[in-house]
């Protein structure tokens, strides 16, 4: 593990995998995660691949927001600070976001196109907030949007610290992050491990951070992401439903779509065969077409 120091002075941990010539993957984690949320993924991308992974602000071991806060605008700039770090002169990376990792993407690319990033894969990320579960924010008039933040604050934060207080009873947790994240059938010990990490996460970086992405319509800006990027979606996903997943697809300058059948919303730790061969695929099509317009 590295560190890499942001715009703000907030310290990302970095981790990586494999060697430092081959084709470059950058994973951005969800909420309330860490980079040990992609289990194998990392590890079996790296045989072919130059990995990187980092903990987003306030999240496993990174450190705490300084005066940057947990907006999309301060996870953003952490990407870029990243990429800057890991992306070497005149090379380039495939982005890989999973879940509110994609929403920081298109809050990346929304200021410009970044010509270090080539390729863009999101593992069960619609790129757009709700308000509520089910109840866009987009739709909401602004003085509704301002005051429901400021109470879904209050109670994201309250909820992650009694969620702390309350560990042992984890058969309360494990029902409602099955119910919100994981398809009929999953695994439980992907349910622990999401678990797990949420219940490690610092209370005001979970609250922050998920209040950035309440009332966010990213796919709004999906336009400026325009190169090649693929959605793996499971047709399960009970926090990103089939439909959010058809209207990123139609947004995106060059997309495509690969449903993965009967899978939920941790489709690295459910699915890691279909990650690592989807992500290989989409690097090998971007390195073909960059040989192809060189």
């Amino acid at each position: 593990m590295t560190d890499v120091t942001s715009f703000d002075g907030t310290r990302l941990a970095l981790y990586s995998w494999g060697a430092d010539d081959a084709p470059l993957v950058v994973l951005v984690h969800g909420l309330g995660m860490s980079a040990d949320s992609w289990g194998e993924v990392p590890r079996r991308l790296a045989e072919g691949h130059r990995v990187v992974a980092y903990d987003l602000r306030g999240h496993a071991q990174s450190g705490d927001a300084r005066s940057g806060g947990y907006g999309l605008a301060a996870h953003a700039a952490d990407l870029a600070a990243v990429l800057g770090a890991v992306v070497p002169r005149r090379g380039s990376a495939v982005v890989v976001g999973h879940s509110l990792g994609g929403a920081v993407l298109l809050r990346h690319v929304d200021g410009g196109a970044d010509d270090r990033i080539t390729g863009a894969v999101f593992v069960g990320s619609g790129g757009a907030g709700v308000t509520a579960p089910g109840f866009p924010g987009r739709h909401l008039p602004p003085w509704a949007r301002v005051r429901l933040s400021s109470v879904w604050f209050a109670l994201l934060r309250t909820g992650a610290r009694w969620g702390r207080r309350l560990r042992p009873l984890r058969a309360v947790s494990d029902r409602g992050i099955r119910y919100f994240a994981f398809a009929p059938g999953e695994p439980q010990e992907a349910v622990a491990r999401m678990r797990d990490d949420f219940l490690t996460t610092r209370p005001l970086a979970m609250a922050g951070t998920a209040l950035a992405g309440l009332s966010d319509d990213g796919v709004a800006r999906a336009h400026a992401l325009a190169v090649p990027t693929l959605l793996v979606h499971g047709d399960r996903d009970p926090e990103v439903p089939n439909a959010e997943i058809h209207r990123l697809m139609a947004a995106l300058p060059d997309g495509e779509l690969v449903q993965v059948p009967g899978a939920g919303h941790m489709l690295p730790l459910t699915a890691p065969d279909v990650v690592v061969e989807q992500v290989a695929r989409w690097v090998a099509r971007v390195a073909r077409e960059e040989e192809a317009a060189a």
